[in-house]
């Protein structure tokens, strides 16, 4: 399925013109240097096709910024793993979809480490590692207490690792060379304990329900409430709107079945009231 990209950004070309580049759900503005002659060039190549059911690549890995190997595939196997690509010296698009994550994440409820996995890749293979840890700081500190290396890791990579693990996501992204950086949009990956896709989280501003129910979702109702669960039978994911909206047929079902248990109770008490009455006249 090819998903139109809901937020282009050539990164850093917005911040030359001196124009903010504003990601949202909606139409993408973006804006590029005054001297670039063909600014739509460094867009041919962006988009994301979405590959929701396939497992991502077994055997990936990444380095922290200190210089440890991690593997993607010792973060999977409990919860839900939620996966950012961008790159950490990124002057914009980047920092507002880490942003974005964590208000997103403080308003749902859900605890990175507790109720997910949280991850996060660089596409730049020349990633400085001063500014990995920069971001990683910043980022836990606005995520809140309990929020660590090992619930969120901030990971950098070669050419080959970030592109195999982009491409099993559909994350199509460019290198600008004229301005050293790269075009992308914002969308995060939701996956399953399994690894494969469950869903993409498209923007700088998820809603905190959408980004609740695409957790619970693809932990197959292991994270989260009763309720939660209940709350997925009423919403289905809409991939033209890009997100949750209210299920017509999970309503109905709802509704028939407490239409049925009030009818069960009142027959339980009519029945009741007729037994006792019985009982009475015998007496």
């Amino acid at each position: 399925m090819r998903a139109r990209t809901t937020a282009f950004a050539v990164v850093g070309l917005s911040a030359l013109a001196g124009t903010p580049a504003f990601a949202s759900n909606r139409t993408p503005v973006p804006t590029f240097p005054l001297e670039a002659e063909t600014p739509l060039t460094a867009l041919q190549d962006v988009d994301v096709i979405e590959h929701t059911g396939d497992k991502i690549p077994s055997g990936l890995v990444f380095r922290d910024p200190e210089g440890h190997n991690v593997e993607i595939d010792g973060l999977l196997g409990n919860k839900p793993l939620l996966v950012t690509l961008g790159y950490y010296r990124c002057p914009m698009l980047c920092n507002l979809v880490l942003d974005g994550l964590v208000k997103s994440m403080k308003a749902s409820g859900l605890v990175p480490g507790k109720d997910f996995q949280a991850l996060s890749i660089s596409i730049d293979p020349k990633e400085d590692a001063q500014q990995a840890v920069a971001t990683r700081t910043r980022v836990h500190a606005a995520a809140g207490p309990g929020v660590d290396g090992a619930a969120w890791p901030f990971l950098m990579g070669d050419a080959v690792a970030s592109r195999l693990l982009a491409d099993a996501v559909g994350f199509k992204y460019a290198y600008d060379a004229k301005s050293g950086q790269f075009a992308h949009d914002a969308v995060t990956f939701v996956l399953t304990p399994e690894g494969r896709i469950s869903r993409y989280l498209y923007g700088v501003d998820v809603l905190p329900r959408d980004f609740r129910l695409a957790l619970v979702e693809a932990a197959g109702g292991r994270v989260g409430t009763s309720f939660d669960r209940l709350l997925l039978s009423c919403f289905q994911y809409d991939p033209l709107n890009r997100k949750y909206a209210p299920y017509a047929l999970g309503f109905v079902r709802i509704g028939s079945g407490m239409v049925f248990l009030m009818l069960v109770g009142l027959i339980t008490v009519l029945w009741r009231k007729e037994m006792a009455m019985r009982r009475r006249r015998v007496a």
